[in-house]
């Protein structure tokens, strides 16, 4: 949409921490975290020294489109290019995706 805003966060801070202020700034829940040089915030663990992110720096937010897959009793969520996938409900039909997480990226 075009918006801005300035955000702070402090200094002994993870990406993880920075994703949920822009998630609650913006109302938006799927979304992706881009430096000035092109590089995608992925680890969440890592703190903001480490990921490059230093005060002042400008970062681009571009919103994601959840997508939905579901069987007769489990449901599973993702976006594309997304760092994750969420799964719940009955383990038998695919609500349980934790055994082959590594390889659902």
């Amino acid at each position: 949409s075009g918006s801005g805003e300035t955000l702070a966060l402090p200094p002994n801070s993870t990406v993880g921490d920075l994703k949920v202020l822009v998630q609650k700034t913006f109302r938006q829940g799927f979304l992706r975290l881009v430096t000035e040089k092109g590089h995608v915030l992925a680890n969440h663990e890592d703190s903001l020294l480490a990921a490059g992110i230093q005060e002042g720096m400008h970062l681009t937010v571009v919103a994601q489109k959840p997508k939905v897959a579901a069987t007769s009793q489990a449901f599973a969520v993702w976006c594309c290019g997304g760092d994750r996938i969420a799964t719940w409900g009955e383990q038998c039909y695919g609500g349980d995706s934790s055994a082959v997480q590594d390889h659902l990226k």
